[in-house]
């Protein structure tokens, strides 16, 4: 099959690309040449700004696809782009959404009371909320859904959407485990850890959610298809703050902290909730029976080699030194209260 990729030249892409190529498709990976990335041999680049519509649009004339994979679709504007171009053109449209379309998410974010299923199944309620970061930012997947199922309903193509956890594994670029490896590595004997450390994020390992993906591409069918996705095997809070200390050799005792002695900081993408990255309430753990059953979705690379590989590739590779800051004395004093909370 002729694949054609929009953007993919970091994170998960270089795996889908790899994956594509030994199960025999071709591939053509269109991004604008700002990343320094070596794609598996065979794979075609062709650069241009899929921003610049127009642009594209004809490069995209000249290309013959079966199937398109959109990593970076970001707002409706961008679905529609791609429905001029490829309307009646292509087999399958496969887009990248993310775990932020949930209501449970939105209650998050505004830190309000609710009442969401555990685990989240794709019919779960959506958030109401539109551009909670800013519309400057052009970053909305529920319009980014909502185009693209638009789509399917005229008989543009049929669209398999993809909704992502957090992703975590050597070279990601936004690496939420620094949070705790950087405390290790500085010799930290306590941790701070909210609430016990009970949260539940989805999270999906580079490698593996580059496999949901190529499981699409080969899942033929020509109704619209909504997938979550994440690694089968989820962790707590707690058990991440447990593997990265057995990873590193390095013994810490984990301090059960409540949620309102954890320092604060303004909200953001990567730390809705509180200072810790992986702290999130209500759960936002994921019902992945639908991608277990449709497309056999199994994790690839087990929970156990995926932290130990992220852990020491982050030793090897550490972030700025302003990635995921941590205040020491505001940390210290947060536990310092919870220990003196409960002597009382």
């Amino acid at each position: 099959m002729r694949i054609l990729i929009v953007g993919g030249t970091r994170r998960c892409g270089p795996h889908i690309v790899k994956e594509l190529l030994e199960r025999g498709h071709s591939v053509v990976c269109y991004h604008r040449g700002q990343h320094n990335v070596s794609l598996s041999d065979g794979a075609r680049h062709l650069q241009g700004d899929r921003r610049d519509y127009a642009a594209f649009e004809e490069q995209m004339a000249h290309v013959e696809a079966d199937l398109v994979i959109d990593m970076i679709a970001f707002d409706h504007k961008d679905v529609q782009s791609i429905v001029r171009a490829f309307s009646k053109r292509i087999q399958r449209y496969i887009c990248i959404s993310t775990y932020h379309v949930y209501e449970a998410w939105e209650a998050a974010w505004k830190r309000i009371p609710t009442s969401q299923p555990v685990p989240i199944p794709e019919e779960a309620p959506q958030r109401q909320l539109l551009h909670p970061y800013g519309e400057e930012q052009r970053f909305e997947k529920l319009l980014v859904e909502r185009e693209a199922l638009k789509a399917q309903d005229r008989g543009d193509f049929p669209i398999t959407i993809l909704r992502w956890p957090a992703l975590y594994g050597p070279g990601d670029t936004t690496p939420r485990e620094w949070y705790y490896v950087r405390q290790a590595l500085d010799g930290r004997k306590q941790i701070a850890v909210p609430d016990g450390g009970q949260a539940l994020f989805p999270r999906g390992y580079l490698e593996n959610m580059a496999h949901t993906v190529v499981l699409a591409v080969d899942h033929h069918t020509d109704s619209a298809s909504v997938y979550n996705a994440a690694d089968v095997a989820a962790l707590s809070l707690r058990q991440i703050v447990e593997m990265v200390g057995e990873i590193l050799e390095h013994t810490w005792e984990i301090i059960p902290v409540p949620r309102q002695f954890m320092p604060h900081g303004p909200k953001s993408q990567l730390l809705p909730y509180s200072c810790d990255p992986y702290d999130i309430e209500p759960h936002l753990l994921f019902d992945l029976t639908r991608i277990r059953t449709d497309l056999g979705y199994r994790d690839l690379v087990p929970i156990t080699t995926a932290m130990e590989n992220t852990v020491k590739w982050l030793v090897d590779h550490q972030p700025p030194a302003g990635w995921l800051p941590v205040s020491y004395p505001e940390h210290d004093e947060a536990i310092r209260k919870a220990q003196k909370l409960a002597s009382c």
